[in-house]
């Protein structure tokens, strides 16, 4: 599983870039300097985003800002979609008070007066697609001018006052909830508690569990769960090893409890999913 970090080396001449990608796998929990367009083409994904979950249908389209906290989880065998990452200093080219604005677009929660606007941008979007697969020698220019008018209708009818902007002490933030990411990522087979979190920090437990659910929208006991779940997810499709014996390999003992939340979080029985791993051929 990836670190909450990702570098996503966006080109400094266009200032964006655009990849079609198939979903075989969930996205865990994770933040970028750039902001992120993502438009499901099939299947369907939900979205984890400052504690609220997100759904997003084919042709639905969703905002992620730049420095958000956020997990994707695909409905499987395939999803499809595209992913546009916009880097934030190139946007202050054009806009230079950019970082004084939050974008919030979102199919499901669309006000009436954003109808024709977000249609707009869902076609600006199947433009941009037919264009990344004809790949033209004019690509280039023809991308460019199509990503400039997403941004406009996202900045003229989809922003908001940013409450406040990305601070040095807030980076300092996200670099320590990284540090505990990649902590749980190397011990989640094993028992984790909130003291050993807190100690890797230099945290009481108490104002740990308030700084971890600040800035992921979560409890770290939740996470913990979240990231098991996640390697067990991917581990029932892929790997011929009994369901019990990838539980305990995940660091998973009471069954009856994670039963529960598995079923809650991806609706479906480890059984079903393992089934699906088995009787697919694209997985």
């Amino acid at each position: 599983m990836d670190t909450i970090f990702k570098e996503m080396n966006v080109p400094s001449e266009t200032g964006f870039q655009v990849h079609f990608v198939t979903m075989k796998y969930n996205s865990p929990p994770h933040w970028h300097r750039e902001m992120e367009i993502l438009y499901i083409l099939n299947g369907s994904a939900v979205l984890n985003m400052k504690g609220e979950k997100y759904h997003i249908s084919p042709l639905d389209l969703i905002v992620v800002d730049s420095s958000v906290i956020h997990e994707v989880i695909y409905e499987l065998p395939q999803t499809m979609g595209i992913s546009i990452h916009i880097s934030k200093v190139a946007l202050r080219r054009y806009l230079p008070d950019i970082d004084l604005l939050q974008i919030v677009c979102c199919a499901e929660r669309l006000h009436p007066k954003q109808k024709e606007g977000y249609n707009r941008l869902c076609e600006y979007l199947k433009d941009l697609i037919e264009l990344y697969f004809v790949q033209k020698a004019s690509y280039s220019f023809s991308s460019t001018a199509l990503v400039l008018s997403i941004m406009a209708v996202l900045v003229d009818e989809f922003s908001i006052p940013a409450p406040d902007t990305v601070t040095a002490a807030e980076n300092r933030e996200l670099s320590r909830v990284e540090q505990i990411f990649q902590y749980v990522e190397q011990h989640y087979k094993e028992p984790v508690g909130l003291r050993e979190a807190a100690d890797e920090l230099g945290f009481s437990r108490e104002y740990f569990c308030r700084f971890f659910k600040k800035n992921t929208g979560m409890s770290f006991l939740q996470y913990v769960s979240h990231v098991r779940m996640n390697h067990i997810y991917q581990d029932l499709l892929y790997k011929e090893n009994s369901i019990q014996e990838i539980l305990e390999q995940n660091g998973v003992f009471n069954s009856k409890v994670f039963y529960k939340q598995f079923k809650e979080t991806f609706h479906c029985t480890p059984r079903e999913l393992k089934k699906l791993g088995r009787d697919n051929p694209y997985l």
